[in-house]
């Protein structure tokens, strides 16, 4: 759950979970085209049996464009940590324009996104993409269970 508290003077977005956090400030359109190896999909390789969807694991810490820690915003200096009601929550930015802080110990939990194919590029090796609106899910089931209806159509 998603809740605002008071910091000198300004509003801080406060988050529970790395997915409440990724579904409102995260945009992964920008990562670059991965060539994956699916020959494992298929016993005789031909390209029709390889799904169209694939699952990926987000760790958001892992971003070059995602921050932790000290941040300054309108020249004011923010806690880096801050505690509510014995959790700890850390100074985040995902290139976003306001303060949020998510929960520290919900940090290194992934979230999940679809990538799809885009063109064979070799025997057994295709380039698959991150769609412009990136769809984000809370669990890997929930992902799966996503690629699976769009590779079954």
């Amino acid at each position: 759950m998603t809740f605002h508290i008071e910091i000198n003077g300004m509003i801080a977005h406060v988050y529970e979970s790395v997915y409440e956090y990724a579904s409102r400030n995260a945009n992964f359109s920008n990562y670059v085209d991965e060539k994956v190896d699916l020959s494992h999909f298929s016993d005789k390789g031909t390209e029709s049996k390889f799904p169209k969807v694939l699952i990926r694991p987000v760790l958001l810490y892992k971003d070059l464009n995602f921050s932790v820690g000290k941040q300054l915003f309108d020249g004011i200096e923010f806690p880096e940590t801050i505690e509510i009601e014995g959790s700890e929550y850390t100074l985040v930015n995902f290139g976003e324009n306001e303060i949020s802080y998510l929960k520290s110990d919900d940090m290194d939990n992934p979230v999940y996104t679809l990538i799809y194919r885009g063109a064979q590029v070799t025997d057994g090796i295709c380039l698959y993409s991150y769609p412009l609106n990136t769809e984000i899910f809370e669990t890997e089931e929930a992902a799966q269970a996503k690629a699976n209806e769009l590779n079954n159509t």
